[in-house]
């Protein structure tokens, strides 16, 4: 990438990447990451976004102060387990679970890169809807579409 890229990507002053360049510097080795990464990549890495199917049905009745945004979904899917989750995150992901009813929708967050099918799956695995009947057949699903991976 262009340091003139990188500076309009990043908004980031031109005088701190230049100190950044110095090898003796702290964040050099991000310096590099930067000056050797495609700019068209961290583009796409910086402005990925969450499936409008899925944010509508988050944020369904809910007032507009209070909807969830992208990098909150985000947010939830990089947690390692429900335990970690916040009341927040646990809300979204309850909302997640008990209305994603089409595969379609749910193979959205899979092939956005929002989450992998093995993590969602760890996370459902630590929420009490794992325990419930009613999402036995919503578990052997995803489960099922794990194996064939």
């Amino acid at each position: 990438m262009q340091e003139s890229e990188a500076l309009k990507l990043l908004n980031i002053p031109r005088s701190t990447l230049k100190e950044w360049s110095k090898p003796e510097h702290a964040k050099h080795k991000l310096y590099l990451l930067i000056k050797h990464t495609d700019a068209k990549r961290a583009l796409q890495a910086i402005t990925q976004s969450i499936p409008t199917p899925i944010l509508t049905l988050l944020n369904r009745n809910i007032k507009e102060t209070e909807q969830f945004k992208n990098d909150e979904i985000f947010k939830l899917f990089s947690k390692k387990s429900y335990a970690k989750l916040s009341p927040r995150e646990r809300v979204a992901f309850a909302k997640l679970v008990r209305e994603l009813d089409d595969d379609e929708t749910l193979a959205q967050l899979f092939s956005h890169k929002v989450t992998t099918q093995k993590a969602f799956l760890h996370l459902f695995h630590g929420s009490p809807f794992a325990k419930l009947d009613a999402f036995s057949s919503f578990e052997a699903r995803l489960t099922q579409e794990l194996s064939h991976v």
